[in-house]
Formats: structure tokens, C-alpha cells, sequence
């Protein structure tokens, strides 16, 4: 019967490290993937849900005098169409978003009437109304518009060698019903 010397079994305990480290590596970096992919996911959802929240209150708030809202212009409106800031609108899609809104900076919330010739273009292009329609004066029917951006950044963007910056637009429209 043949045993085995000491020394082979100390040289086997360590081939058996190295193989254990070498599948760990991308098991581990595959599983981490998996945990930022979802979390970007999660934060699009929830951002899509607040918005969707806010403009059906924003769609239903129309006609209230007391829901007012500060004219925006920024880069993504021109001057001649201007975008509301609407803290009624803004404080219903932070509760929405639950804590969430703070994974994305640069957080903005606008409000405003969709201009109608570029909403059914294809792809719709979501613009405010020409003109200095506010918001509140949407007529029944007319689309208006809940707009979230910012920009997501992920935990460990070089990591995973994704992107360190990742934008978020994201644009809901109902109907008014003012």
C-alpha cells in the first residue's frame, strides 16, 4: 500500500486555493453585475411610478387656483417653451419615490402642457406648449406632462467598467381634466 508523503498533500491544499480563487473571481463579479443591473432597474421603476403619480395629480390639480408653479427654462426646454417647477407636484413625487430620489442627482421634477404637433410624432418628442401657457390653464384633454431627470451613478462604475454617469429622463403625460 502506497501512502502519500506530507509534502504532496501541502502542495495539493494549495492548487485547491487557486482553483477556488480563480472561479470565484468572475462568480463574484457576474453576482455584483447582477446587484447594480437591478438596482438601476429599480430605481427607473420607482422614478416611473412617481412620475406617473405626479401627473395624475398635476391632470387632476388643473383647475386649483392654489397649486401654482414657478416658470423653469432649463436645457431641456427652449425659452419659448417654458416647463414648470411645481412644489405641490415635486412634494407628491418625493413621497412617491420613497427615499429612492436620492441614488439620482441632479433630481428635477417639471410640469408642463405637452405641445401637440411633436406628441405623436415618431418617436414622440415630448415638448412643452409654445407660448406662456402655464400649466394650470391646460384645457380638457390637453396632455400634461410630469418630467424626472438626473443622473444615476453606480456604486462601482470602474468595477464593473460600466458607465459613470447614466441619465434618466424619464416623461409621463395624462389627460387634463380641468
Amino acid at each position: 500500500m502506497r501512502t502519500r508523503s506530507p509534502s504532496h498533500s501541502r502542495i495539493r491544499r494549495g492548487a485547491a486555493i487557486v482553483e477556488v480563487a480563480v472561479l470565484l473571481t468572475p462568480f463574484f463579479l457576474f453576482l455584483f453585475g447582477i446587484f447594480e443591473y437591478s438596482r438601476y432597474i429599480m430605481v427607473l421603476h420607482t422614478a416611473t411610478n412617481a412620475a406617473r403619480d405626479g401627473a395624475r395629480l398635476a391632470s387632476v390639480k388643473v383647475t386649483d387656483s392654489t397649486v401654482t408653479g414657478t416658470t423653469v427654462t432649463s436645457s431641456p426646454y427652449s425659452s419659448g417653451a417654458p416647463a414648470y417647477n411645481v412644489a405641490t407636484i415635486t412634494n407628491h413625487v418625493l413621497a412617491r419615490m420613497g427615499g429612492i430620489n436620492s441614488q439620482i442627482t441632479g433630481f428635477t421634477v417639471r410640469v408642463f402642457p405637452c405641445n401637440t404637433t411633436t406628441l405623436y410624432d415618431d418617436p414622440p418628442t415630448f415638448t412643452p406648449k409654445p407660448g406662456s401657457t402655464a400649466w394650470n390653464n391646460a384645457g380638457f384633454g390637453e396632455r400634461i406632462a410630469v418630467r424626472i431627470t438626473g443622473t444615476y451613478h453606480p456604486i462601482v462604475p470602474s468595477f464593473l467598467m460600466l458607465q459613470t454617469n447614466i441619465p434618466i429622463d424619464i416623461t409621463v403625460t395624462m389627460g387634463s381634466e380641468g
